[in-house]
């Protein structure tokens, strides 16, 4: 069900509907960019979270600085559908996205290059006007997360047989959220300008922790979505949480004011719960969870596909 097409390519997700009949509603909470809010936070960088809270559109904001021309030229190119140039400003902002997401991962200029059909020349500069945009989190892996990876890794050597036989020995490092929660990275082997090393990844050191963190969010927000539904006898059996995926909640309820009504405290749940794991751990203030927006959306339809703004 994560990877149904969109875009009216597919309608398989209208088979799942409301157990209540006609007047039942599907509602779906999703957390808006949560990856991208959660860098933006332990990171502390600021335009991003600056372009975040401004309701930017990112993928328009990178072309931008891509071409060299302003946001709200390439925005309107993109968005006007009217614009003699709207096919093709259009088609580059869709061309942007996979080296976005693959840049996200830590893939290399070489990796992005290799996965989204690009020149290598282009991916570097990709990354250029990256670390121009948005210095904390396009170096948070490199500046923070590495050092104390290599740095716990010092001590901790592990001893392995490879499949010639042949035996070799690599480090395993951490690297500790404020919630408490270690992140593990091993090193593997890798060539270097023609030499064998051993290196921890950088796909991994740039994601693992993003999504771990992020995951926890949602995870700490599903529980007190059931608490709540508990207390209040999920409105006497006719609101139902059935399902997750990956940042989104989902609730099944026996009428559309019903699903008006949870699709709003879900929501506002969701909001708050980066503020609230403050008050359980308040190491997550030096990630400014207390202070950073985290917003949500919620819809509601006769089934999963077909859903409107609440």
């Amino acid at each position: 069900m994560q990877n149904i097409p969109r875009d009216g390519t597919s309608r398989v997700k209208e088979m799942f509907s409301s157990r209540f009949g006609a007047d039942g509603r599907i509602v779906e909470v999703d957390y808006s960019a949560l990856e991208v809010v959660a860098l933006a936070a332990i990171s502390g960088d600021k335009n991003l979270m600056a372009q975040l809270i401004a309701g930017t559109d990112m993928h328009c904001y990178r072309l931008a600085g891509k071409l060299g021309e302003s946001y709200e030229y390439v925005f309107e190119k993109c968005h006007n559908k009217d614009h003699p140039d709207h096919k093709l400003y259009k088609q580059l902002r869709t061309d942007i996205k996979p080296q976005a997401f693959a840049n996200q991962y830590g893939a290399s200029a070489q990796g992005i290059a290799y996965a989204t059909g690009c020149t290598v020349e282009d991916a570097e500069k990709f990354q250029e006007t990256e670390r121009h945009l948005f210095p904390e989190s396009a170096m948070f892996a490199e500046k923070v997360v590495r050092p104390e990876v290599e740095r716990t890794g010092l001590d901790n050597v592990s001893r392995e047989q490879r499949d010639d036989g042949t035996f070799g020995i690599y480090r395993t490092g951490r690297f500790k959220a404020k919630g408490g929660t270690e992140y593990s990275f091993r090193q593997y082997e890798k060539r270097v300008d023609g030499q064998l090393v051993m290196d921890y990844k950088d796909t991994q050191l740039a994601n693992y922790w993003c999504q771990g963190e992020a995951s926890f969010i949602v995870q700490a927000a599903c529980g007190r979505v059931i608490r709540m539904l508990l207390s209040e006898d999920f409105a006497g059996g006719k609101v139902l949480p059935v399902n997750t995926v990956h940042d989104a909640i989902y609730l099944d309820c026996a009428t559309p004011e019903l699903a008006k009504e949870y699709g709003a405290k879900v929501r506002d749940l969701m909001e708050a719960t980066p503020a609230y794991l403050c008050e359980l751990m308040p190491n997550y203030k030096d990630w400014r969870y207390d202070t950073t927006p985290f917003p949500a959306a919620a819809e509601m339809g006769v089934n999963m596909m077909n859903k409107t703004d609440i």
